[in-house]
């Protein structure tokens, strides 16, 4: 592994989990250090990335629906490509390559129940890749679960599918992809003209 951390590592990072928008001077007389140290400590852990240091949209708070699913993937080369679809889909949590039959596994969240089934019912379209099982979480009760926000300018979803085009978003089975045009976002205020 390779990863030394001492006393004083992990005393800042106890209280970032606390408090991640501390201010150093409080952090600095919290783990009985001085500013310039817990500075430069703090700025290696972010650095070598063992410390996160980021926001998002609060899935529990918002109410919003998570599911595991693992998947089997038939090929070596299939397997790179639906990791790397499944990596920069905004719907995805985190991606695991595990053993077994179900050699992928994923987290993902949808706003709403009918969303989360369409996400799910969407891995039948790729190709050599069978679903072994689906989990639905519901929405969590402990624990505050990190959504990435989409704030790009109508990007073309990584899947490369429109969803103006698919029947479960037509049929208003899925809200559509979160970096899309086409996405009902339930969290925008419409402003009149």
């Amino acid at each position: 592994m390779g990863v030394k951390l001492d006393d004083l590592d992990f005393r800042i990072i106890h209280q970032l989990q606390g408090d991640g928008r501390i201010s150093i001077t409080d952090l600095a007389d919290k783990v009985g250090s001085s500013r310039p140290t817990v500075t430069n400590r703090l700025k290696k852990l972010v650095d070598k990335g063992f410390v996160v240091v980021n926001g998002g949209l609060n899935i529990r708070r918002l109410g919003f629906k998570v599911a595991c699913v693992g998947l089997e993937v038939k090929n070596g080369t299939d397997r790179l490509d639906v990791e790397n679809c499944l990596e920069s889909c905004p719907r995805v949590l985190n991606v695991f390559r595990t053993c077994g039959k179900a050699n992928v596994h994923l987290s993902m969240w949808g706003e709403d129940d009918q969303t989360v089934n369409s996400m799910i019912e969407s891995f039948r379209d790729y190709p050599n890749v069978d679903i072994v099982y689906s989990h639905y979480l519901g929405t969590p009760i402990h624990g505050d679960v990190k959504l990435r926000v989409e704030f790009e300018e109508h990007r073309e979803p990584p899947c490369g599918r429109i969803c103006s085009k698919c029947n479960r978003y037509v049929n208003g089975w899925c809200m559509g992809c979160p970096c899309s045009a086409d996405y009902r976002n339930p969290l925008l205020e419409r402003l009149e003209p």
